[in-house]
């Protein structure tokens, strides 16, 4: 290829980079958008369950309101018990739970008793008499952020001579870094689920 063919080829390529430039900002302006509508709706909706939820039990409302539709009818006042009195925690016969003991763990790791023996010899060279005892530690992982870098490789066709530049990575927005769509379904999790408020951190993000 010459010189102006190639600068042709070139300057399209920057013009379609730039459209998905553009398309890809239009989305997170509409995702943006979406989210505040998401966040305001979460706010009413709370509220309205909020106020569906008074009665004269547990509120100043009279009980002649506790009919009104949708409200949960006033919890009956307990009078003075009837019986035995029961004690407190759990009941003779009542199953237990408990934390299930696991025939394959993730990982094993062998405790030895360290320091010395009262004779004074050095417990790092006695005897081992096998395992008398075993515990299990339960516990999630903690989360990091996992940093991918791609290398998007131009080659040239053995043939033609022509370039070609591979494509960046489905949901990958324009510029060196941004974060990838877990974050997204995470935050929408928090607020939608949790309702957990949005703060700074998402508008820095939907930038």
């Amino acid at each position: 290829m010459s010189r102006d063919e190639l600068l042709v080829v070139v300057a399209r390529q920057a013009e379609r980079l730039a459209a998905q430039d553009g398309q890809i900002a239009e989305v997170a302006g509409q995702l943006a958008q979406l989210m505040e509508i998401n966040e305001a709706l979460v706010d009413k909706l709370a509220r309205l369950e909020h106020l569906l939820s008074r009665n004269s039990g547990n509120s100043s409302s009279p009980p002649s309101r506790d009919d009104d539709p949708g409200r949960p009818a006033a919890p009956e006042k307990k009078r003075g018990r009837t019986g035995p009195a029961r004690s407190r925690g759990k009941q003779p016969g009542a199953p237990g739970s408990h934390l299930a003991w696991t025939d394959d763990p993730h990982e094993r790791r062998d405790r030895f008793p360290e320091g010395r023996c009262d004779c004074g010899n050095d417990l790092a060279r006695a005897v081992d008499l096998g395992v008398v005892d075993s515990y299990q530690f339960h516990e999630i992982p903690q989360v990091a952020v996992r940093v991918t870098q791609y290398d998007q490789h131009r080659v040239q066709c053995c043939g033609c001579g022509r370039t070609h530049t591979a494509a960046r990575p489905d949901g990958a927005r324009s510029g060196p870094v941004g974060y990838g769509p877990n974050l997204a379904a995470f935050a929408v999790y928090l607020m939608v689920v949790h309702f957990v408020p949005r703060t700074g951190w998402w508008r820095c993000w939907s930038r």
